[in-house]
């Protein structure tokens, strides 16, 4: 079975890959596993069978009482009206389609489905979206867009109130990760339901870390036990540490090629999820965002302690640059995973979980027959702040059939269909209910997909985390969308030396201001 799964994902992941992770633009990735370490999450994780906490302590606890969504509980829809919706290529939705049939065959609703490459989703739909054709029913949505496309859908609660009941949608709302959960609001009010997330984590050699010849070396050298990187000058000892050349030896082995100590993906597509992991898990994000005490965000202030946190972030960043190949400096998610998996390095400091159970496939391949000891390990990032997300769906407030727009995106963040994104499409479900599903944990899918479950469970019921990401500027604001891209483009400067650590955070916090100011309706302004 875990063969079969690990397949499944692979096939994804080449497949699929979308915009943000693997989920993005291509390959999606994988299975079960989303950009490290914690305490030692690892170890833990790998021994506890989740399948027996989780269930408790996960926020489907009060959600467990009641009788969990299925497609049978959609009642009779009165407008049959054809719906239209847009989503990514790639394999997940080649396998997540026959359940939108399914909702078809109950409902009595044709269901139009246009399938695009990812990063023209957020061109083509908000188009569609500010001109109010009402062409899309359904909003794909990804979560950095949630809040400058709540205008244009309508909160799923009164929706809930209008076609079903608010009580019975917030329960099984319940069943979703709080952090995830926390992306799809606006203002407090749940705008979308997820679909599948590509939450971050970091991943180590396990069997190099524990390796006694490399431990008392690292001993020796740095003064400090070598295990999973707590701090950023913990994570820089060990990238410089492990870089090594061609005939040094690595467990005792003299190595045929160079290896580096460490593996990123600083290319402008990826960075300013890199930077995030990083400005997060250093305590700090892009700006304070100030909230009313109903909740509602009223201002964003640029400090000097956001500054002084960006420059220090990315000045750590750019030191751990030269220990990895140059190649990092063009590298997406596909190159990450092929140096650790390849053995060319034992560190990826950030990377999408998605990915996980498709580097330990890869790793088995290429490095197992000459190595039986290799293996993979998750843990979180530095910090503990992983960059997060999912793509998620809404109902356009210009839809002609809200109702049963409303039930198709009950229908696919339900039970069945993210049962479905995980064990079929390859996707990371973001039901605790699904995570909860002992077949993670028999023996041949503990690694790793139990794993994986173990990281994320840990991860998502982190209330510190939880509070991060709900007052994370990506999160809350209706200028995301447009600030993401330019991060882009400016943070991969920072990490390339084109612009040194304070030229690239000014020009950040500059380009900043513009882009809140013309596309947001919340204030910006800089604390001297």
């Amino acid at each position: 079975m875990k063969r079969f799964l690990i397949l499944l994902l692979v096939v994804a992941i080449a497949i699929t890959f979308s915009f943000v992770g693997c989920a993005a633009e291509e390959p999606a990735a994988e299975e079960p596993a989303e950009e490290a370490p914690a305490e030692e999450p690892a170890e833990e994780a790998a021994e506890e069978p989740a399948a027996e906490e989780p269930a408790e302590e996960a926020p489907a606890e009060e959600a467990a009482e009641g009788e969990v969504f299925s497609l049978e509980d959609i009642p009779e829809i009165e407008n049959k009206s054809t719906l239209n919706t847009i989503v990514e290529t790639g394999s997940i939705f080649d396998e997540t389609l026959p359940y939108i049939e399914k909702f078809t065959e109950k409902t009595g609703v044709e269901v139009n489905i246009e399938r695009i490459a990812t990063p023209v989703v957020y061109s083509k739909e908000n188009v569609e979206l500010v001109a109010g054709t009402g062409v899309y029913d359904v909003v794909y949505v990804e979560t950095a867009w949630t809040d400058e496309w709540a205008k244009y859908m309508v909160p799923l609660a009164d929706l809930a109130a209008e076609y079903g009941s608010v009580e019975e949608f917030e329960m099984d709302a319940a069943y979703h990760s709080p952090v995830i959960m926390e992306t799809c609001k606006t203002d407090g009010a749940i705008m979308t339901l997820p679909f599948y997330s590509y939450h971050t984590g970091m991943f180590l050699r396990d069997d190099i870390y524990e390796d006694p010849t490399e431990q008392a070396n690292f001993l020796e050298e740095y003064g400090y036990e070598l295990a999973p990187p707590v701090n950023n000058e913990q994570l820089t000892d060990q990238a410089e540490f492990f870089t090594r050349s061609a005939g040094e030896e690595l467990k005792g082995v003299p190595l045929e090629k160079d290896m580096n100590g460490i593996t990123m993906q600083a290319s402008a597509y990826q960075a300013n999820d890199e930077f995030s992991t990083y400005l997060w898990g250093n305590g700090g994000d892009y700006v304070d965002v100030i909230k009313d005490d109903s909740g509602a965000v009223t201002e964003y202030v640029i400090t000097k302690e956001n500054t002084d946190l960006m420059v220090q972030t990315m000045e750590e960043y750019v030191g751990r640059v030269q220990y990895a190949s140059p190649g990092v400096l063009t590298a997406n998610f596909d190159f990450v995973i092929a140096a650790v998996s390849q053995g060319d390095t034992p560190i990826v400091g950030m990377m999408y979980g998605n990915c996980f159970a498709w580097a330990v496939d890869e790793l088995n391949q290429n490095v197992v027959p000459n190595d039986p000891d290799a293996r993979l390990g998750i843990y979180p990032p530095i910090g503990k702040g992983p960059y997060t997300g999912a793509w998620s769906f809404g109902v356009a407030a210009a839809s002609d059939n809200q109702e049963a727009a409303y039930w198709l995106v009950r229908y696919l963040a339900s039970l069945e269909a993210q049962t479905a994104v995980m064990k079929e499409a390859g996707q990371l479900a973001t039901r605790s209910d699904v995570l909860d599903d002992p077949i993670w944990y028999t023996e041949e899918n503990q690694y790793p997909l139990g794993m994986l479950v173990d990281y994320l469970n840990d991860i998502w019921n982190n209330q510190d985390y939880i509070d991060t990401i709900a007052n994370a500027y990506y999160f809350n604001s209706e200028s995301a969308g447009k600030v993401t891209e330019m991060h882009m483009n400016t943070l991969s400067k920072g990490f390339s030396g084109e612009l040194s650590p304070e030229a690239c955070i000014e020009s950040v916090n500059r380009q900043m201001l513009d882009l809140v100011e013309r596309h947001d309706s919340i204030p910006i302004r800089v604390e001297e």
